[in-house]
């Protein structure tokens, strides 16, 4: 069956979130999982940098070591490392002698969005492919932002994913915390635009910062491969969540749910609501945990799908053309209702 793991490389030209920018210390490098390889983070001078966990010498990890000035030093022989990934001094070298131009690690291109650090993997004459969602909702000072989570799971990033634009099952999963009021049958609009998908729904919704259940107009736009927002139109204002997952590997995903909602600062309305946002999370965990293969689906006739789906379908779409360039998976194109 055709699913897609957290590992696939058609997954690495694309940006992934792998930590909070806080987690970063200065002085020391901070090691982190992308795609089943180990990779770090450094704040070396003025620049966060990400290279392969792995010294050219004896390979063992780097992100042991130490930040010393600008550069990184192994733990091991004191190898010294730039933000470039080249190694610039060598302590058993008499003085003098050539660094070897095979001493270097590799590096990944890094930025920092969301209040998250995201990495790809694509190498240099390629790039990254795509761009990271619209952060203008989290960055405007009129919005309160709050992060539920990180939660580790063995889910994969997809399915994850899925779950978020998945409009059917708040009535039922969420009936304890947002969801009782909405009926479970949503209308979906659903656009494809490139390598972005953008769906509308009618939704109610309860939550800690209002006054009680509400009539919202959904706006989903999704991201490839695995980033989402869901803004909620509502009278009063309009809520902004964004899912983010990180493949960390065929085991684990690390689940970011992101939020800016108008709070007017209040700290109360901030803590009730990034309370009700991590039980939330904990009950989408607490189904798709128990799946025997939480890996999505490429190929749809694996599952029954309705028009309640359509968002979910294509999505699927969308990734299986992503993992498998110009040849449509079996029954991802031709065999769903639109």
């Amino acid at each position: 069956m055709n699913r897609l793991t957290n590992t696939d490389p058609a997954l690495r030209p694309w940006w992934h979130p792998v930590a909070a920018e806080g987690d970063v210390p200065d002085g020391a490098p901070l090691g982190v999982t992308l795609l089943g390889e180990r990779w770090l983070l450094a704040r070396l001078g003025n620049e966060l940098t990400a290279m392969r966990d792995r010294c050219p010498h004896r390979l063992v990890p780097l992100s042991a070591g130490t930040v010393v000035g600008d550069e990184l030093q192994c733990c091991y022989h004191g190898y010294r490392v730039g933000a470039d990934g080249r190694v610039t001094a060598i302590p058993a070298l008499p003085a003098g002698t050539p660094i070897p131009p095979k001493a270097c690690v590799p590096t990944a291109h890094v930025q920092v969005r969301f209040g998250l650090v995201w990495l790809c993997l694509a190498d240099d004459d390629s790039g990254p492919l795509g761009d990271l969602l619209d952060d203008a909702a989290y960055v405007d000072p009129a919005y309160d932002t709050f992060v539920a989570g990180p939660f580790t799971t063995r889910v994969g990033a997809g399915l994850l994913s899925d779950n978020f634009l998945d409009a059917a099952h708040f009535p039922f999963l969420h009936a304890a915390t947002f969801g009782a009021s909405d009926p479970g049958t949503p209308s979906l609009s659903v656009e494809r635009r490139g390598w972005r998908l953008h769906v509308t729904d009618t939704q109610v919704v309860d939550g800690a910062h209002l006054d009680a259940a509400v009539t919202t107009r959904a706006h989903y736009e999704v991201a490839a491969p695995f980033s989402v927002l869901l803004r909620l139109d509502r009278p009063g204002g309009s809520d902004h969540i964004w899912s983010f997952v990180c493949p960390v590997d065929d085991d684990t995903s690390v689940w970011w749910m992101v939020h800016a909602y108008p709070l007017g600062g209040d700290p109360a309305k901030l803590a009730a609501a990034r309370d009700l946002q991590t039980a939330v999370g904990r009950e989408d965990l607490s189904i798709l945990e128990l799946m025997e293969d939480p890996s999505l689906p490429l190929d749809i006739r694996a599952e029954v799908h309705t028009k309640a789906d359509l968002g979910c379908l294509e999505y699927r779409r969308m990734l299986a053309e992503l993992v498998h360039p110009g040849v449509s998976a079996p029954g991802a194109v031709t065999d769903a209702p639109r």
